[in-house]
This record gives C-alpha cells, structure tokens and sequence, in this order.
C-alpha cells in the first residue's frame, strides 16, 4: 500500500501564503483550507509551555504574561535600534510581502463581536487606522524609503519561521476568529516596544520624520488598543462565553511562539551576514 504523505513542507507552506494573501477578503478554497489545517496541526503538536501558562492565568492577567515572553523584548528588537544596516532591515521588512492588512484583520473580527462595546472597541481600532492616513500608506511609504537605501539586489528568503508566523494569522482568519483575537491581542501588545526600536534603528539609517510616520503613530496607540482588546474585546466575551477562552488563548500562545523563532532566525541571519 502506497504510503500517503501529509506533511507540509516548506514549499506547500509557502504556496499556502501566497493563496491566503490573494483570497483575503473572500474564502479559501477547500483545497487550501485543508492544508492550512495540516499545517497548524504539524506545527502545534501539543500545548506549549506557554500556553498551558496562560490557561493557568486569570486573563485580565495576560498582558503581563505576554510582555513577560521572550517574543516581547527579543533581542532582536535592540539590534534594530543599535546595530542592523539598511540591506538587512531592507531583507526584513521586504520579505513580509504576504503579511495579511490590518484592515482586514480587524474587519474580521469585527464580524464576530456580540457585545455593544466590544464592537464600538475593534471599530475605534479599525477608526485609527485612517488617522492621520491610511496606516496601510505610512508603512508603504516606510518600506520604499528602505527599499530605495539598500543595496540591489535585496536578498529575500523563504523560510519556515516567516511562513509559520504569518500562516498564524490566516489561521485565524479563514478558520477561527475568536483565535484570530488572541494573535491580534498579542501583536498589539507587543507593538509599542517594537515600533520604538525601528524607529530608533531607522533614524540611525537616515530615514527622514515623515518616512517614519508609521512608527510615530503606532508608539502612540498600539498600547491604547492593547489594553481596549482586553478589557473591552476579551474580558466580556470570555465571561458571556467560557468556552471562547481556550480558543483566543491558543491564539495568543502560537501568535508569540511562531514569533519568537522568526526572531531567532532574522536576528541570526543579520549577525551572520554583518559579520560577513
């Protein structure tokens, strides 16, 4: 009997990035949506350490749990700010060309919500998002400001690590919301930290005040949405619906799990290359 082999290997992963970034806003076909199932269930093949944490916290309680994991202040973040040239900022931010937008992301979720000031909560995010512009445009602007410094041609990977923490967030998106939540809870509480770093790494690099708008807004308000998400979004929904906190947990758990072996991978691939 022919041996039927299920795995999914860096090439599918990266065929599946690529299908879930073009579907966005509509469904995924069967075919895809099944993949993207044996995906997460190859690469979360038991809780986490980190997740069973989380299960053991009271929620009002996980933020602290996620500034406290090594994904939030990886050193990777002070290698931006200090260390880190333009080709290979250039290589990190321009290999995230299947990120899925925020815009979507949210609107997503929005779709979910079933209390009044939870909807009102995602709305004002979803509101910010234009403010000043379109935040879409401002790290469009930021990119191509890199874009223009680096060397040609810019070296850009496929790798595990970045199909892994982006596939995170189409999981969510195509198959479970309330998952979805959790990862963008943590993203969002992590973005302070993140955005004063770049911004620091990308003044040193030469970029001008208006090439690093995005950073300048984002310092601002990821830490407000941040705290709305959990008071407003995951506190009240969890307390109507119980059931809904191993769900927006496991979201949480594999947004920052995924995230910090990217980090490892980026922050040692620049060192290596840096050093020649």
């Amino acid at each position: 009997m022919k041996t039927i082999n299920l795995s999914v290997d860096i090439t599918q992963s990266t065929e599946l990035l690529k299908t879930c970034a073009e579907q966005l806003g509509s469904s995924l076909p069967t075919e895809f949506a099944e993949i993207l199932i044996r995906w997460r269930q190859q690469t979360f093949t038991a809780p986490s350490p980190f997740l069973k944490e989380l299960l053991a916290t009271n929620p009002i309680q996980w933020d602290k749990s996620i500034a406290a994991h090594r994904a939030h202040s990886h050193p990777w973040y002070d290698f931006i700010s200090s260390t880190i040239d333009i080709d290979n900022m250039a290589s990190f931010l321009l290999e995230n060309k299947y990120y899925p937008t925020f815009i979507a992301l949210l609107e997503k979720i929005l779709d979910i919500q079933f209390t009044d000031d939870a909807v009102s909560a995602v709305q004002e995010n979803i509101d910010d998002e234009f403010e000043p512009e379109p935040h879409a445009n401002l790290m469009r602007k930021m990119m191509m400001a890199v874009k223009k410094r680096a060397a040609e041609p810019i070296r850009l990977d496929d790798y595990p690590a970045l199909n892994d923490r982006t596939l995170i967030f189409y999981y969510g998106y195509y198959l479970e919301p309330w998952h979805l939540v959790g990862s963008l809870f943590a993203t969002e509480q992590m973005g302070t930290h993140r955005v004063i770093c770049m911004k620091t790494g990308l003044e040193r690099m030469g970029l001008s005040a208006d090439e690093l708008e995005f950073t300048t807004v984002h310092s601002e308000c990821d830490e407000h949405h941040a705290d709305d998400w959990l008071q407003r979004v995951i506190m009240p929904s969890i307390e109507a619906r119980p059931e809904l906190l191993n769900r927006i947990a496991a979201g949480i758990a594999e947004c920052l799990d995924t995230s910090a072996l990217y980090l490892d991978y980026v922050h040692e691939r620049a060192q290596l290359r840096i050093a020649g």
